[in-house]
């Protein structure tokens, strides 16, 4: 049970630790770009860029989500339909639903950004 605490006290301050130096990162990140004299609209754009890469990420996350979903009907189908020597499993199910679906939540993840930056 002592064990615990330490393992709970542990996480959060780590979550501390990495919280505050990304906020004191940040800060001074900031006041470099100001001190060098570029225009406090820097940093609108970089939020922008940040937002495109959480898209990126948010859609790649859902298509491999996809993909692991997809992989077990299609691993499910193959097992109803073409198990001739009573196969328990078909891994490549998995293996091939998950890259396509993370390459087409890639290919959609371009157009939107493309569509928002016209």
């Amino acid at each position: 049970m002592d064990q615990a605490y330490f393992v709970i006290i542990a996480v959060f301050l780590s979550i501390f630790g990495t919280v505050y130096t990304y906020l004191s990162y940040r800060n001074k990140e900031r006041l470099a770009l100001i001190d060098s004299g570029l225009s406090p609209d820097t940093f609108k754009q970089m939020l922008h860029r940040k937002s495109k890469s959480l898209l990126v990420f948010g859609l790649v996350f859902i298509g491999f989500s996809l993909g692991i979903i997809s992989g077990f009907f299609f691993e499910k189908y193959l097992l109803f339909n073409y198990n001739p020597n009573s196969y328990r499993n078909y891994p490549q199910a998995y293996l091939t639903m998950v890259p396509l679906c993370i390459g087409i939540a890639l290919i959609i993840s371009f157009y939107l950004n493309r569509k928002n930056d016209k």
